[in-house]
């Protein structure tokens, strides 16, 4: 005889006849059923989806079980069946009670998902280690179990995005076999590789990170579990927001590729370079094949200024015939404003130079070497690429022209 998994409290055991005005011929008792959890899966903010499975040996007929569920269960959420059975009728008061019909007598697999509020807790904790073209990237997740009970043994499943219900009912059949044995390839059916997306946060793709092997959760206790490790190709690049920061100093940022098969879920990060503690950073929310930018901080590799190199203003003034044989004297100003941004690196190896400053909505631009990459309403744009020790330039001029009537004759 197979093991028995399901644990079957029995309350009462009467003739059938005797339950006859209480519930369908043929039951034979009313037992309270409880099974081990199977598998969890943790949302970012601590919604938790539980499966429980169990065998055990069961004649044909008529039962009534009573589920043993934990006290936050959403029992709107409840879904609960056999193999080989059929259910007659569900009764939802203090208690969840489950009338099924079993085919056959036999060995029956039952099954029961449910979700639970702040039952959970997951984030990852990354360590993230520089180094000349490439960067380290590590993960633990930790998880804190508030299931109410110690998880020996479970699948544990780790949600990275925001959390969604209705995945769980694609799974959940009604009738028959209500909870069907989800194969392991089947499970992640609704959790795909994220497609590119934009790395907020707020944005991030629904995906699931299954993790090797069963794991145990003590009750109330934190545990850490090896979530990812990634060799990546890396970016090096210094902002420089010239308005804002005139003699600096820059920004480093590196950008790290994402070449494994999941995306890097966002989460805090040590960073160290050499081996040697440099900062914490933010990592964000990474789908597969796009780059996380990592704000490494404040840089004294290189050196940058932003001075005023001239400015001038000139005054015409005009007769502008109007209606009537009216004129009017118009005043006309141009200002003129040149900017010389300067920028010499201190490094032995190449950098790429991200720089932007700021104009007047009013201002055109007339003339700039080199040319921006990028000029809006109020900003310039540029990308400068230096070789180990250069010293670099940006001019630009623009101007701005009002007008003003002074007098009106006609």
């Amino acid at each position: 005889m197979k093991k028995i998994l399901a644990f079957l409290v029995l309350i009462l055991a009467l003739p059938a006849v005797a339950l006859a005005d209480d519930g369908p011929a043929g039951v034979e008792a009313i037992t309270i059923l409880s099974l081990p959890v199977d598998s969890v899966t943790i949302y970012p903010d601590g919604i938790a989806t539980v499966r429980r499975t169990g065998e055990m040996e069961v004649t044909e007929g008529v039962h009534r079980l009573v589920l043993d569920l934990p006290s936050s269960v959403k029992m709107d959420s409840v879904r609960f069946g056999a193999t080989n059975a059929t259910v007659e009728k569900v009764v939802r008061g203090d208690n969840l009670e489950y009338t099924l019909n079993v085919s056959s007598t036999g060995v029956q697999r039952f099954d029961l998902a449910y979700l639970m509020t702040m039952a959970g807790q997951w984030r990852p904790i990354y360590s993230v280690h520089l180094e000349e073209e490439s960067v380290i990237v590590s993960a633990q997740a930790i998880v804190r179990n508030n299931f109410g009970e110690d998880l020996e043994g479970v699948k544990l499943k780790l949600v990275s995005g925001p959390p969604q219900v209705a995945p769980l009912e694609k799974y959940l059949a009604v009738g028959g076999f209500a909870m069907r044995a989800v194969a392991e390839e089947e499970a992640m059916d609704y959790a795909p590789a994220a497609a590119p997306a934009p790395a907020t946060g707020e944005l991030e793709t629904l995906y699931i990170y299954e993790l090797a092997g069963r794991k145990d959760l003590g009750m109330g206790k934190e545990v850490g579990f090896p979530l990812l490790e990634e060799t990546a190709p890396i970016l090096r690049s210094y902002l420089w927001d010239a308005y804002r920061n005139s003699e600096g100093p820059v920004t480093e940022v590196v950008r790290a590729n994402n070449t494994m098969k999941d995306p890097w879920p966002a989460g805090s990060a040590l960073l160290y370079r050499n081996g040697e503690y440099v900062s914490g950073v933010e990592i964000p929310f990474t789908p597969v094949g796009t780059e996380a930018e990592i704000v490494v901080g404040s840089s004294a590799d290189l050196k940058v200024s932003r001075k005023m190199a001239s400015y001038t203003t000139e005054e015409e003034i005009s007769q502008v015939p109007g209606a009537d044989n009216a004129t009017s004297a118009v005043k006309t100003t141009t200002e003129t404003w040149t900017y010389l941004l300067n920028i010499k690196s201190n490094l032995d190896r190449n950098a790429t130079v991200e720089v932007s400053d700021t104009k007047p909505l009013r201002a055109e631009v007339v003339s700039a070497e080199p040319e921006p990459k990028e000029t809006t309403a109020t900003g310039l744009e540029w990308e400068l690429s230096l070789t180990p020790r250069q010293e670099a330039s940006i001019e630009y001029t623009y101007v701005i022209v009002t007008k003003e009537v002074l007098a009106r004759k006609g």
